[in-house]
């Protein structure tokens, strides 16, 4: 599968961590986050700490991957698998989501519903509609001479690099009031 094929992946973590470990649960983090960000395809990684409620404090850490594999060669790595036995050791309990295609493009709070199907389908037609109409317009006349299948795949690659990296991360912020769900 190459870079093309694959999508940009997010992985939402939650940790429960009593009063007592916070501290110590702090610092385990701070060390994975660092050796997390030396990991080729790592994006981003960002923790929101909740309130302490009932001697406990709970964490979302949320973290993004150019891909899948970046992802599972993070995930299958000795470091990784080593402090993250000594967080979960500090830890009660947790959960792990992760978010491919559409879902990683749209932010979401902790305990947010994601946006309707219906209205992230809309509003990537929104961004995909135009890069088209002026990809067909402006590249499309010079790759003429090119087997159809390879001038596709260039149009359509020139397309999803365009939508991943410039217009979907300003898109989904423009549309974000509209995105939330009703009710």
């Amino acid at each position: 599968m190459t870079a093309l094929a694959d999508e940009t992946i997010g992985v939402v973590a939650t940790r429960r961590v009593p009063a007592a470990n916070v501290e110590a649960f702090e610092t385990a983090l701070r060390e994975l986050k660092q050796v997390a960000a030396k990991q080729p395809g790592m994006l981003a990684c960002d923790v929101l700490r909740g309130a302490v409620r009932d001697g406990e404090r709970e964490y979302f850490v949320v973290y993004r991957f150019a891909d899948e594999a970046s992802l599972r060669a993070w995930d299958e790595s000795p470091d990784r698998r080593t402090l993250v036995a000594r967080v979960n050791a500090l830890t009660i309990g947790g959960r792990r989501h992760e978010l491919t295609g559409l879902e990683a493009w749209f932010d979401l709070p902790p305990g947010q519903l994601p946006p309707s199907r219906h209205r992230m389908a809309l509003v990537t037609w929104v961004g995909i509609w135009p890069l088209v109409s002026l990809a067909l317009w402006l590249v499309a006349p010079f790759l003429v001479a090119l087997p159809f299948l390879l001038r596709t795949g260039v149009l359509t690659a020139l397309v999803v690099l365009t939508m991943t990296y410039l217009v979907m991360p300003r898109l989904a912020k423009l549309a974000e009031p509209w995105l939330r769900p009703v009710g």
